[in-house]
C-alpha cells in the first residue's frame, strides 16, 4: 500500500510536561512514578552521577532561591493523594515550598541530609488534587537551592488497578461520536472515504490502515531507494531541531489541518502521546509528521515494526484494523519528542485514566 508523496508542515510546539508511570494501585487509587529527568526545571540540570537513582538520572536544582522543578500529576477523579518524594542531600538541611496548582500546601519543608549525594530518602505530603492534570512544583526557599531530587510517587484517587490492555482500551471505543466533518480516505487510490475522527473523554481516535512513513533522518531502512517518496525532514524536530528518525522511533502522521478536520482544536501537536493497537499489541507513540489532507492511517518504520507489521514503506503496512487513540487535553506531551520512554510511561497513565473515565 502507498501514501500520497506530501512535505512536511509545521506543527504546534512542545508541551513540557512531566511523564508518569502506572505501577500499582487498589481499586479505589493508583500510585503513579513521576521521574525527576522528566520534569520542568527551572535553574538546574539533569545528572547521572550519582548512584541510586531511578529512571535516567535525578535534577541537580542551582544553589539559587527560587530554582524549582515541576511534576504533572494526572488524576482521573478528585481527592487527597500521597506525594512521596524521593531526594539525595550530602550537605545539611535544605528547605522548600511545596506548591500543587499555584498553591503552597507545605512552607519550607525540610529535606534533612542525606549523609552523601548517593544516599536517597523519602519525604511524603499529603494533598489534594483535581480530576485531570495537576502540577506538583518543588521550589527551594534558601540560597542552597534544592536538593537533589529522584521522583515522585504520587498516590492519585480514582485510578483502578493494573496494567491497561489492549482489549481494556478497545472496549472503550466501540462507538463513535464523530467529530470530524466527513471522513477520511485510507489511500489515495481508494474510491471511498470511510474512516472518521471519533470523540471520547480525554481522547480522540480513529480506525484505519497503516500507510509506512520512512520520512525524516536518513537511514539503512529509510532513504530515496527504498522509498520513492522519501522526504528528508519531518513536521516535528526533535529538541536539538533535527528531523525525527522513522526508523528508531515510534510516532504517527496527522492529516495535515483541513475542512474535515483540525487536529490542532484538540491541542494536539507534536509529542502528543498515542495509543497504536493491532493485534492485541500497544504500542505507545507520539505525534511526530503531517500527511494529506484527506488520508489517514500513517505511522513510522518504527511502530509498525514493533507491532509486528512489515515495516517495508514500498511493500510493508497492513489494512488493519489500527486503532490509534490519541490523548487530548493538559499534560499529554512529552517534554521530548524524540524520548520514547516518556511516551511509553506518560502513555501507561494517560491509558489508565481513559479507562477510568469512559
Amino acid at each position: 500500500m502507498r501514501r500520497t508523496p506530501r512535505f512536511a508542515s509545521a506543527l504546534v510546539t512542545l508541551g513540557l510536561v512531566a511523564a508518569g508511570l502506572f505501577i500499582g494501585g487498589s481499586a479505589n487509587a493508583a500510585t503513579n512514578r513521576l521521574e525527576a529527568e522528566n520534569a520542568v526545571v527551572s535553574q538546574g540540570v539533569v545528572e547521572s552521577n550519582h548512584a541510586g537513582y531511578s529512571g535516567s538520572g535525578f535534577v541537580n536544582g542551582d544553589n539559587a532561591s527560587g530554582s524549582y522543578t515541576e511534576w504533572t500529576v494526572n488524576a482521573a477523579s478528585a481527592g487527597s493523594s500521597t506525594l512521596a518524594i524521593r531526594y539525595s542531600n550530602g550537605s545539611p538541611t535544605r528547605t522548600a515550598n511545596v506548591a500543587v496548582n499555584g498553591t503552597v500546601v507545605s512552607a519550607n519543608r525540610a529535606f534533612n541530609s542525606t549523609g552523601n549525594w548517593d544516599t536517597w530518602a523519602t519525604v511524603s505530603i499529603t494533598t489534594n488534587l483535581n480530576a485531570g492534570a495537576n502540577k506538583v512544583r518543588i521550589t527551594a526557599t534558601t540560597a542552597d537551592g534544592n536538593p537533589n531530587f529522584d521522583y515522585i510517587d504520587a498516590t492519585t484517587p480514582g485510578g483502578g488497578g493494573g496494567t491497561v490492555t489492549a482489549d481494556q482500551l478497545l472496549a472503550k471505543v466501540t462507538s463513535c461520536s464523530q467529530i470530524s466533518n466527513g471522513k477520511y480516505k485510507t489511500d489515495e487510490d481508494v474510491s471511498t472515504a470511510t474512516v472518521s475522527v471519533c470523540q471520547k473523554t480525554g481522547a480522540v481516535f480513529w480506525k484505519a490502515d497503516m500507510d509506512i512513513d520512512c520520512d525524516g533522518v536518513r537511514t539503512t531502512q529509510c532513504n530515496e531507494n527504498t522509498d520513492c517518496c522519501f522526504y528528508p525532514d519531518t513536521a516535528c524536530h526533535t529538541t536539538g531541531d533535527s528531523p525525527l528518525n522513522s526508523a528508531t522511533l515510534p510516532y504517527v502522521v496527522v492529516p495535515s489541518s483541513s475542512s474535515i478536520w483540525n487536529y490542532t482544536s484538540k491541542g494536539i501537536g507534536c509529542g502528543t502521546v498515542v495509543a497504536v493497537i493491532y493485534n492485541g499489541k500497544i504500542e505507545y507513540a507520539v505525534v511526530g509528521d503531517t500527511g494529506p489532507t484527506q488520508i489517514i492511517g500513517e505511522a513510522s518504520h518504527k511502530t509498525a515494526s514493533d507491532l509486528g507489521i512489515d515495516p517495508d514503506p514500498s511493500t510493508g503496512g497492513t489494512d488493519g484494523p489500527v486503532t490509534y487513540i490519541v490523548f487530548t487535553g493538559s499534560g499529554t506531551k512529552v517534554s521530548a519528542v524524540e524520548n520514547h520512554q516518556q511516551a511509553v510511561t506518560l502513555g501507561q497513565q494517560l491509558s489508565q485514566q481513559f479507562v477510568s473515565t469512559n
